[in-house]
């Protein structure tokens, strides 16, 4: 590499930056103010939804507990919590009187979905069923009005299986979700892909489209990697990448990229999430070990050759070639497991969270590698847009959590962070957001020929007047509603837009369904965009 004055300069202005992305971005721990303390006391919780359930602007959660342990290892309870339902009530989480919801199982995966267009979530959970002990098949709610009712019945998707992370997808563009059940390497390794025809009746379809029968899964991503339109399928443990067919079927693709040798024979890829880290219009993919030492792994979209996407392991080359410690100081094991792309700062560039906390002073703060700056393309080397990240200090990591959804829980447009507790020991964490020096802008799409949650609908923003030019993007976000590990998030697609006011915006529908512009818009808002009706 030939060093020139101009790369000097670059250089210097990264180390700047990264010295500025050290300090402590800016949370308040509020669980117990919250009133999650009680609720959640003594849980081992496995899985976590975020979402809307009443139509009444706070996203409340669910939460799923594994229950198969001797009962004094739940720490202040007197044996195991079953899974909880907490309604938000605009500053304080309640218990939900909802007694259905509150089962026993291994439950290791939760979402909340809009299953039948009607403009309400529903719930789907799963079960991470062993051959021992408690064998709950996964679990299928409708919401009616606020209220759920079990319509699992006869049905592909709630069957005895080792369910892990969940899938939100229309995989054949009929406009209702469908969903992809990763099963473990430990209890089955068939990830199952659910077809959804309506009134709640899903068909297993996973042969049927071309997946294998052995596809062991802890995390799932959907985005459409391919750029047809459709959503693609990458299952973390296997690391392999399916990608979308014109007929609604998916084709393998060379997953060598994503494969790396293991640290040790417990170590297993486990949480993933995809966006656009390096702002270049192209979604990239992160993901983290469920091992002792864990580590984490980012691969760089190199844009598409011969209509599949090339990628490219930058982990060094961005800062993130740690391996976490392997024990918390009071000898706790430390692994990750939950992993999200967003961005916390509301800088425009997007952060990493891992679903941990570290040790600074008095204080336990959430594990976010921020993401500094973009090192300009060394072609030599990458041929891309490197992104770089602080990194918090390893050797400080106190605490690990297997799910921890991001979401907007007291509406002020700054990200939050719900980290539920899986030793009973612990307690969970609920971090607000008190970002305040930038400015943001939420979206969400509501659908009218694509699914109503606007899942796989892609948002652009641009500065004002300069709407459509890919050199002057500053921002790209996919809208999922299950990303990381065995979490549920927020149909939104979220963007820090730095010191700007305003942008123009650019959304482009799955399945060729249409583009919807709007300039100058006004940040600071949650801007809801419907689809179109188009009369011929």
């Amino acid at each position: 590499m030939k060093i020139t004055t101009t790369s000097i300069i670059t250089i210097l202005t990264i180390l700047s930056q990264v010295q500025a992305g050290a300090a402590s971005m800016s949370f308040v721990e509020s669980g117990e103010a919250w009133g999650l303390a009680e609720p959640l006391k003594g849980i081992m919780a496995h899985a976590a939804a975020c979402g809307d359930i009443d139509n009444d602007g706070d996203p409340d959660l669910y939460v799923g507990n594994f229950c198969d342990r001797p009962h004094e290892a739940y720490v202040g309870r007197n044996g195991p919590v079953p899974n909880m339902l907490l309604i938000n009530e605009g500053g304080r989480f309640v218990e939900s009187d909802q007694s259905q919801l509150r089962f026993e199982a291994r439950t290791s995966g939760a979402v909340f979905v809009d299953l039948d267009n009607d403009g309400d979530l529903d719930l789907y959970v799963s079960n991470n069923s062993k051959s021992r002990g408690l064998r709950v098949p996964n679990k299928l709610f409708e919401n009616v009005d606020g209220r759920f009712r079990e319509v699992s019945g006869d049905n592909d998707a709630c069957v005895i299986m080792g369910g892990r992370s969940i899938g939100v997808l229309d995989y054949d563009g009929d406009s209702l979700l469908d969903l992809l059940v990763t099963e473990d390497k430990w209890t089955g390794r068939r990830t199952r892909l659910l077809h959804n025809r309506g009134r709640f009746h899903f068909d297993d379809v996973s042969r049927i489209v071309g997946l294998p029968a052995d596809l062991p899964g802890l995390g799932v991503i959907t985005p459409d990697l391919n750029e047809d339109g459709r959503p693609d399928i990458f299952v973390a443990q296997a690391n392999r990448l399916f990608l979308s067919q014109s007929d609604a079927t998916y084709s393998p693709f060379d997953s060598a990229v994503f494969q790396y040798e293991p640290i040790n024979r417990e170590a297993s890829p486990c949480g993933v999430a995809f966006g656009d880290l390096n702002v270049d219009g192209l979604m990239d993919i992160v993901i983290v070990d469920h091992s002792q030492p864990a580590r984490q792994h980012l691969y760089l979209n190199m844009g598409l050759r011969d209509g599949e996407p090339q990628f490219k392991d930058v982990t060094a080359e961005a800062g993130l070639d740690y391996r976490f410690p392997s024990w918390t100081p009071e000898k706790l094991h430390l692994k990750h497991g939950h992993v999200e792309i967003a961005d916390f700062d509301n800088d425009g560039l997007p952060d990493i969270l891992v679903a941990a906390t570290y040790r600074d002073g008095d204080v336990s703060r959430p594990f976010i590698c921020r993401n500094v700056s973009i090192m300009p393309a060394d072609q030599e080397l990458t041929g891309v847009n490197i992104p770089k990240f602080h990194v918090p200090p390893v050797d400080k990591a106190d605490a690990y959590f297997a799910v921890g959804p991001v979401g907007d829980y007291d509406g002020d447009g700054g990200l939050d962070i719900f980290l539920a507790n899986w030793f009973p020991q612990k307690r969970s964490m609920l971090y607000l957001n008190r970002e305040k020096s930038n400015h943001w802008l939420r979206v969400r799409v509501v659908g009218r020929t694509i699914n109503r949650m606007g899942i796989s609908a892609k948002v652009k923003i641009y500065p004002a007047g300069e709407l459509g030019r890919p050199e002057k993007l500053i921002g790209f976000v996919e809208i999922e509603a299950s990303l990381g590990f065995c979490s549920g998030q927020e149909a939104v697609a979220h963007f820090g837009l730095g010191k700007r006011i305003s942008c123009d915006l650019e959304i482009t529908l799955p399945y060729g369904r249409g583009v919807i512009c709007r300039k100058d818009v006004g940040a600071g808002q949650c801007l809801v965009v419907q689809e179109p009706v188009v009369y011929k």
